[in-house]
């Protein structure tokens, strides 16, 4: 993966599990619509994934309120190295609550 990646998330309608599943169907369909930041776009779509398989959204949501939608709060997921992934709330960083 690459060094750094930051992909914000719109918490305003949908909480963070359904946000990032849109976020990974629409990463895919541009995958396959354009071979512009093909390589970008398969970290993303590996991040993403990952972040699908294994974070326990439940507990998120019941742990910060702000992921369960309805909110204005910046959200993102940053991984700036290898296994050193975080949710940014508003740029408090929090470790994800894993399965």
């Amino acid at each position: 993966m690459s060094d750094q990646i930051h992909i914000q998330l719109d918490l305003r309608h949908h909480c963070i599990e359904s946000d990032i599943k849109a976020l990974y169907n629409r990463k895919v369909g541009q995958y396959f619509k354009t071979e512009q930041n093909r390589g970008r776009l398969e970290v993303e779509i590996e991040l993403l994934k990952t972040v699908l398989e294994t974070f326990d959204f439940g507990r998120l949501r019941s742990a910060y309120p702000e992921l369960a939608g309805k909110s204005d709060c910046s959200v993102a997921i940053c991984l700036a190295k290898p296994n050193d992934l975080v949710i940014m709330i508003d740029d408090n960083p929090i470790v994800p609550l894993w399965r």
